[in-house]
């Protein structure tokens, strides 16, 4: 009997149906034949789901799925030839055969299923393709006992205990030179190799995978070639690594001219060995994405939808509408919205952005407004159908100032009461409670400026590219801090003695220079905070000394205070340092002007720098940390009472 060439999918009939696929027993090298069979979700039978990258459209293979040819992407037929038995059925479940892909009312139907899909499932088995591949390199098949020896050179992390987050990466870096002088093992000389690999591969990235792996009950990971590694064990590791500040130890362990080693040809042909910048360095995305999954698997059910936008900001995916409805069932508190992939992107934004503000009747998401792009990438403009308080979350690629409304709130500049807000029927110009509190005077040199100046091409990269000159990144670090301070002080740093770390002007600078919090939003110490001077003050000498690798730092600067102060630059570098008009300190977003108005909106958790029209009305350029109006300061009892208050149209 002769097969056709097109499948033909049957309308799924109910709400909670779904279809399975049975791949039926067959050796490797054997053509794959499946059949789909339709059953409700309440009385389906026992089944795996796979979560996968899709991969290339344009490479497609064939199988045979009840008796008629359906053309699937090569990622997905690798993995079901994986994953098939050699002598019995298994059933799967695959959202590129499961759901008809054409069918946008289907799609819409499925969507809001998935995350019970996979929460139903026995396992979830993750494809990451074979070991060795031409585009993502070779997966080692000894991964999974690295990741594993790797963990135990690691303490357990408590992510909501700072304190104790402090004190073990503290005692962390002490150990680890002790065990590197008595040749034994240790974090720094550890082969990170085998996990850069694994990281490498798509899936990481993927933005679906969040919700797949974070409703499930069990996940394993699987490569080509025998690798198999629980999800649980790889979470924990890069969830110890990330609490324990290892990316930052191997950093600094490579520019004192340790790190992973490699061989290299000179001019004459002879091999040489060099220091490799660290290998972890260019999948700093993947390891975030992979912690990223572990908070959404932490707190699921306590959060919001946008707090799963602002955690997820890192991952792709093809259909820009996904960035919100990969989301749906991470969102266990607060407003949802419903998938239409009939809407335009821009709408579909738009929406979100109206839903979370109404009804969620919080001014978070205007945090993420226009977009938190870093470096503006002419490729990638933003969406000229929005307005500027809708953010273009196709370009989130930096982190926000307000706090996850799962941990405590950091600031209250707009004070404790809702916010009041009205949107134009045209839903275009959205009006706030609020009040206009100073300008921009003065702005430094941003370190976004600095960094583009030595690698312009980092402007056309989604990913963060590493400097594989440490000098030179200690160099401009050190060339960032001093414009901030000259901005502040009216001087050149070093013409004058340093104002005392207790002095007033210098506690705000200080405060200012790191927004206050540290990473997880909890507002820093004033030990913390008056640690800062020592910290510039070293930062400045190590990069404009060439020889400052040999050079003991402070003592204070071993500590975990210089570890805190480093992860607050890094996660707020892409905020610009400003004096006010009112000669307040500040940090504004990059693309911030002169004369830009700053304003705090009643119920706002912080202030937003804005520009006028000339129409009335303001654009949104987005959130910024002002010294002295963090807590309520600016508005006073008027946030009590919004009537009091102008109101604020933003288009």
């Amino acid at each position: 009997m002769a097969l056709e060439t097109n499948y033909k999918y049957e309308a799924i009939p109910g709400h909670q149906t779904i279809r399975l696929i049975c791949v039926h027993p067959g050796n490797e090298t054997d053509p794959v034949h499946l059949s789909l069979v339709t059953t409700s979700l309440d009385t389906a039978p026992a089944f795996e789901a796979i979560s996968y990258c899709w991969g290339d459209a344009q490479n497609l293979r064939e199988v045979t799925c009840n008796g008629v040819i359906l053309s699937i992407t090569n990622s997905l037929f690798t993995g079901l030839v994986h994953f098939r038995r050699p002598d019995q059925d298994r059933v799967l479940w695959a959202d590129a055969v499961c759901i008809n892909q054409a069918d946008a009312a289907e799609k819409n139907r499925q969507v809001l299923m998935m995350a019970d899909i996979y929460a139903l499932a026995t396992r979830v088995l993750v494809w990451l393709g074979a070991a060795d591949d031409p585009l993502y390199g070779l997966v080692p098949s000894d991964v999974g006992a690295s990741i594993r020896q790797a963990t135990e050179l690691l303490p357990d992390v408590d992510p909501e205990n700072a304190e104790e987050l402090d004190t073990k990466s503290q005692v962390l870096r002490h150990e680890t030179q002790r065990l590197r002088k008595e040749g034994k093992p240790n974090v720094l000389d550890h082969d990170w190799l085998p996990l850069a690999s694994l990281l490498a591969r798509p899936w990481f990235r993927r933005k679906w995978v969040v919700q797949e792996v974070s409703v499930a009950r069990h996940v394993v990971l699987y490569v080509g070639g025998g690798v198999e590694i629980p999800w649980s064990e790889l979470a924990q590791l890069v969830f110890r690594m990330e609490g324990m500040g290892v990316e930052r130890l191997l950093a600094f362990d490579a520019s004192k001219g340790h790190g992973q080693q490699a061989s290299e040809e000179d001019d004459d042909g002879e091999v040489k060995r060099k220091t490799v910048w660290p290998v972890l360095d260019p999948l700093f995305v993947s390891l975030h994405c992979v912690i990223s999954l572990s908070m959404v698997q932490l707190y699921r059910g306590r959060g919001t939808l946008l707090d799963g936008v602002v955690t997820t900001k890192f991952f792709h995916c093809s259909d820009p509408r996904d960035h919100i409805y990969s989301l749906l069932s991470l969102g266990g508190q607060g407003p949802s919205v419903q998938p239409d992939y009939d809407a335009l992107v821009s709408d579909v934004f738009r929406r979100f952005t109206i839903t979370m503000l109404v009804e969620g009747q919080s001014l978070k998401v205007l945090s993420l407004a226009p977009d938190r792009s870093i470096f503006a990438d002419p490729n990638t403009p933003r969406l000229a159908e929005l307005p500027s308080w809708v953010p273009d979350l196709r370009l989130m690629r930096d982190d926000v100032l307000v706090s996850y409304t799962v941990r405590p709130q950091a600031f209250f500049a707009g004070g404790h009461a809702k916010p009041v807000l009205t949107v134009s029927e045209n839903e275009r110009v959205i009006g706030c409670k609020g009040q206009v509190v100073d300008s921009i005077k003065t702005l430094a040199t941003s370190i976004i400026d600095r960094i583009l100046a030595d690698i312009p091409e980092m402007r056309f990269s989604w990913e963060p590219l590493s400097d594989s000159r440490p000098s030179r990144k200690r160099k401009r670090f050190a060339l960032w801090l001093k414009s901030c301070y000259e901005v502040s002080f009216g001087h050149i740093y070093g013409s004058q003695d340093p104002a005392d770390s207790s002095d007033e002007t210098m506690l705000a600078f200080s405060r200012t220079m790191v927004c206050g919090v540290d990473s997880m939003r909890n507002r820093l110490s004033p030990e913390i905070i008056t640690t800062f001077p020592i910290y510039l003050n070293w930062a400045i000498e190590y990069g404009d000394n060439e020889d400052a690798d040999l050079k003991q730092p402070h003592p204070v600067l071993t500590s975990s205070f210089s570890s805190t102060i480093d992860q607050s630059l890094q996660a707020f570098m892409a905020l610009t340092f400003c004096v006010t008009e009112n000669g307040r300190f500040a940090r504004v977003p990059m693309n911030s002007q002169p004369g830009d108005c700053i304003c705090v909106l009643a119920g706002g958790e912080v202030p937003f720098v804005i520009r006028p029209t000339g129409r009335g009305t303001y654009t949104l350029i987005g959130e910024c940390y002002v010294h002295g109006i963090m807590d309520g300061e600016a508005l006073g009892e008027m946030a009590a009472t919004p009537e009091l208050l102008e109101t604020i149209y933003l288009e």
